[in-house]
């Protein structure tokens, strides 16, 4: 390993974790420790101090990713306090759900960090959801095990948020995933929250001011259109997202939903339509690659989420309301939402016995909060009972 290297420390060695920000790191100059708790992975990583990962869309191209090594927060918490006391940079992906987890060892070592005199170090929570690196913070100061005040991670840490998007999955070979991941992604980084929002430290991210939008674009547009393809191809009996879209009637519907939500947000945001056009080309042309075998249940799933009001459909739907606009594919959407009756899904599951014991007006006044005041209420409840006619 290079004597010069820049040190990483990034939690969670999954999919996203190598896949993503430790191809970035590595490209950008990091010697990179993960911070994982899979044993099998941690041994993997170390036997060569570097992993394989494969571009699907470039023929499978194989890259090795180097400069690494991998640490368990369980049988070596000691080595990971240290990797943070010496990192330059500090980021996550272990799933929004395991912040809490990642917290006390995480505290452990910016507080070890602030008694040794350490500098500010930046700490970025690359996971899938609005201000994730906040949520982070918050776990942080209200774990119990390495008490940490929100006055002392000041003092150590710089806490910006960031939007992550990358498509990333992944073979088992022996016994170890290996990451399959798409060449296109985004990193967008808030670059007024970080330590010095002159500095670039990843290659290949954008540094904005208002993340609030770019979050959102993602949420309202990409997540929405996915899911809207999700819920179309499980109504009509499609495996795949791959599947969904080959179907022209599918295609246009998604197309539309998408088109109703980046309207809205040209209402909120200094985006014009044309640049949310090309984002919608671009997002559609990497949902529905082939050799991504990504099943309808899997995108769809957890719909109680899915369906929540400020989520991917139910937001951008009452926003165009707010401003007047189009919302009729969106309602369809969501109908075929609350039409996705996966038996291997629990929330699925609750919504359908739900839906049965109380019918849709109760379902969607519970799940999307929404109500005979609002317009959406009415159109989505008229296209459920037209899917189910």
């Amino acid at each position: 390993m290079g004597v010069f290297l820049m040190k990483a420390v990034h939690f969670g060695a999954g999919n996203i974790g190598r896949g993503f920000i430790g191809e970035l790191l590595f490209e950008s100059g990091f010697e990179t420790t993960f911070i994982d708790v899979v044993q099998p992975i941690i041994d993997y990583i170390n036997a060569s101090h570097s992993y394989e990962m494969y571009v699907i869309d470039n023929n499978y191209e194989k890259k090795v990713i180097k400069n690494v090594k991998a640490v368990s927060s369980i049988t070596d918490e000691p080595a990971a306090v240290e990797a943070i006391c010496e990192a330059d940079i500090i980021t996550t992906s272990v799933c929004v759900d395991n912040l809490d987890k990642i917290a006390p060892t995480l505290a452990k070592g910016l507080k070890e960090r602030l008694n040794r005199g350490g500098s500010k170090v930046n700490v970025m929570a690359c996971e899938n959801a609005f201000y994730a690196t906040d949520m982070l913070k918050k776990a942080l100061v209200e774990n119990k095990k390495a008490p940490i005040t929100e006055a002392e991670l000041d003092e150590i840490g710089a806490f910006p948020n960031v939007a992550v998007d990358r498509i990333a999955l992944c073979k088992v070979v022996d016994g170890v995933k290996i990451p399959q991941i798409q060449s296109t992604f985004e990193l967008v980084i808030e670059k007024d929250k970080m330590v010095d929002p002159t500095a670039q430290p990843i290659k290949g991210a954008e540094y904005v001011e208002n993340l609030g939008m770019y979050l959102e674009r993602k949420l309202y547009v990409f997540n929405c259109g996915h899911a809207a393809t999700a819920y179309f191809g499980y109504y009509n009996n499609r495996a795949t997202i791959f599947d969904a879209l080959e179907v022209p009637e599918i295609k246009a519907d998604v197309i539309a939903v998408m088109k109703e939500s980046a309207m809205a947000m040209t209402k909120k945001y200094p985006f014009t339509f044309e640049e949310l056009e090309a984002y919608i080309e671009k997002i559609i042309k990497r949902i529905s690659l082939e050799e991504l075998h990504d099943e309808v249940v899997r995108v769809g799933r957890s719909p109680i989420r899915k369906l929540n009001a400020k989520d991917r459909l139910v937001g951008p739907a009452l926003l165009a309301e707010q401003y007047g606009l189009d919302n009729s594919h969106l309602a369809k959407a969501i109908a075929a939402g609350y039409a996705f009756d996966c038996k291997d899904d629990e929330q699925a599951v609750e919504i359908q016995n739900y839906i049965a014991e109380n019918g849709i007006e109760k379902a969607v006044e519970k799940y999307s909060s929404l109500t005979a005041e609002h317009a959406l209420y009415q159109k989505v409840i008229d296209a459920y009972k037209a899917l189910k006619a």
